[in-house]
């Protein structure tokens, strides 16, 4: 069940792309280095994973307003419910249901901080008012600088961050077909017809890839593992590795070796420790095939059931062949 479980957040994570053993990559540039005052945040809706980077010191009010969101799981089982192809996709304001959230109280506007509304980028919607903005924002799919500060009677839309990877997801959703959905209060416009639900919204607190080394090795070849983490760390998290066989085993790795149950590869990982060995030995005659390597950070004392919810970093993996 735990092997069942891990290989279905796997897929959910990785956007189902790994309808065979055959995987894509990291689905995040190992080489990005992203220090504290640009907080990372995963948005897994039911079209895909979309991956915002924060401008924490450029807007702090808003960061703070839409993290405060986030910690409280207020997004989670929401939807996307303003689709505008060639404009923008708009959500945290309604639950599956169609029902208006409860929010806490406006935030100021925070704009003319050199942050522009171009394709990629997140804003708070509002009202009509500047100081209006709740918990709903927008992601633009075209460069909207007319929704920049202009002046003072029109103040613009405040940006906070960007899409750092899922933006094809973005561009599926913004090709929604969408129509009108009469509320109580009256009609809300250009809701896709399909729903497009944000599933969670988390908080990234770590960014791990495998180091460099080669991806096909023979019998006699020393295979040596390590993970190298490429944005800073403020917690302790768990470590969890693993590794797929090519009879489609999920073999978890140990400190001591590997075993066939869900195990933690290393407990509450202390902030300053950035570099894990993971293995090191040398390739048996015999053994060949096809192999994917897994790691992930898990909050502390997690396990692997509720990874959606759990999971505090992204998936990183390498694919190796062994050959005779």
């Amino acid at each position: 069940m735990v092997y069942i479980n891990f290989m279905r957040n796997i897929l959910k994570i990785i956007n189902k792309q790994i309808v065979r053993i055959a995987l894509l990559g990291l689905w995040l540039n190992p080489t990005l280095s992203l220090a504290n005052d640009h907080s990372v945040v995963d948005i897994q809706t039911n079209r895909g994973l979309i991956t915002l980077q924060l401008e924490d010191a450029a807007a702090p009010t808003t960061v703070s307003n839409f993290l405060g969101y986030v910690n409280e799981s207020f997004y989670d089982n929401t939807l996307f419910h303003r689709v505008i192809n060639k404009f923008m996709i708009q959500g945290g304001g309604y639950s599956i249901d169609m029902e208006r959230q409860e929010t806490h109280a406006p935030i100021a506007l925070e704009t003319g901080n050199n942050l522009s509304n171009v394709r990629g980028t997140i804003a708070m919607a509002r009202l009509d008012e500047p100081d209006t903005a709740t918990s709903q924002f927008f992601i633009n799919t075209v460069d909207n600088t007319r929704l920049d500060y202009q002046s003072f009677s029109a103040p613009g839309y405040a940006v906070f961050g960007q899409v750092i990877e899922g933006m094809d997801v973005v561009d599926a959703i913004s090709d929604e077909a969408t129509g009108n959905f009469a509320l109580a209060g009256g009609t809300l416009r250009d809701v896709p017809q399909s729903p497009v639900i944000i599933e969670v919204v988390r908080l990234r607190q770590g960014q791990l890839a495998f180091s460099e080394m080669p991806s096909t090795y023979t019998a006699g070849d020393t295979l040596d593992v390590h993970l190298e983490e490429t944005m800073e760390r403020d917690s302790t998290l768990d470590l969890w590795v693993a590794v797929l066989t090519p009879e489609g085993r999920l073999i978890f790795v140990t400190e001591t070796g590997f075993s066939d149950t869900a195990v933690v590869f290393k407990e509450a990982v202390p902030v300053d420790e950035t570099s894990h060995s993971i293995f090191n030995f040398t390739v048996p005659e015999g053994l060949a095939g096809h192999f994917i390597l897994f790691a992930i950070f898990n909050n502390p004392e997690d396990g692997l059931e509720d990874l959606d919810h759990s999971l505090r970093s992204n998936l990183a993996q390498f694919e190796i062949d062994l050959v005779e």
